[in-house]
């Protein structure tokens, strides 16, 4: 009984935390489906604080010996960032949010959700039953907006972005690198997909010969082999919800060189 007890008290520790995180990263993904996600968008802050960003997007890179997976300036933000951004931006996000008295109300109980939490206090019963309710509430808001722009995003998962530890991205819209490798490199691969639905993904690598590697993990890590050595190696990176009533699969490709050692 006191292992259950404890299990359950730790799955409150980390579940609250994860929970204003996912409110707080939804709310990111919304910011970028409207403005976009490169350092040159007009969030309508300061100058100011666009450098802060940037220099916690440094800081965070120095921390990971220059390797960076995540390189949106946006999830470099602090909090009341992201509502700066949305009233400044009202006009486009009315779509998704409706009420802004609503939106500035409920946004505040996070904050201080989020305030109580950092500072070590519990939160009370209550509390814990309004934060599951925001969180939902904008998952909510986010459906009903898709459901009355339906479009095929609205249905088919999509592949948002791939990183490499090499520091190189592949975006859509953006110059695709061709990295250089040899045999016997450690590679990794970080692929960020997205179901409109919510269904689990899957996550698969391959080239034409006899490469495969398929996994739940959207994170990669793979030793490069003679069999890859090739100065175009196309790797394939597909992302797929096996469980889904339809045929759910994306997919793009990324060239690599692969030099002997």
């Amino acid at each position: 009984m006191r292992v259950i007890a404890y299990i359950l008290v730790l799955e409150a520790i980390i579940n609250k935390p994860s929970m204003i995180n996912e409110y707080e990263n939804t709310l990111r993904t919304i910011i970028i489906t409207f403005l976009g996600s490169e350092d040159s968008v007009d969030y309508k802050v300061s100058s100011d604080r666009i450098e802060k960003w940037k220099e916690k997007r440094e800081i965070e890179s120095k921390k990971n010996n220059g390797l960076n997976f995540e390189t949106r300036i946006l999830y470099y933000a602090d909090f009341y960032d992201l509502k700066t951004i949305v009233i400044k931006y009202w006009e486009l996000f009315i779509k998704v949010f409706h009420d802004k008295k609503r939106f500035e109300v409920f946004f505040s109980e996070l904050e201080n959700f989020r305030n109580t939490i950092s500072h070590g206090r519990n939160l009370t019963l209550s509390q814990e039953s309004l934060l599951k309710g925001i969180v939902l509430d904008l998952k909510n808001q986010i459906t009903v907006f898709h459901n009355k722009n339906e479009m095929k995003e609205d249905f088919f998962i999509r592949i948002v972005k791939i990183n490499d530890n090499l520091g190189n991205i592949w975006e859509q819209g953006n110059r695709r690198p061709n990295p250089t490798l040899r045999v016997g490199d450690e590679y990794e691969l970080l692929i960020e997909a997205t179901d409109p639905k919510g269904r689990n993904i899957k996550y698969k690598i391959f080239t034409l010969d006899d490469f495969k590697i398929e996994q739940e993990s959207n994170r990669f890590n793979f030793k490069i082999t003679n069999s890859l050595v090739d100065p175009r190696t196309t790797l394939y990176v597909v992302a797929f919800t096996p469980e889904s009533e339809y045929k759910n699969e994306t997919a793009t490709s990324i060239d690599l060189i692969i030099l002997p050692k």
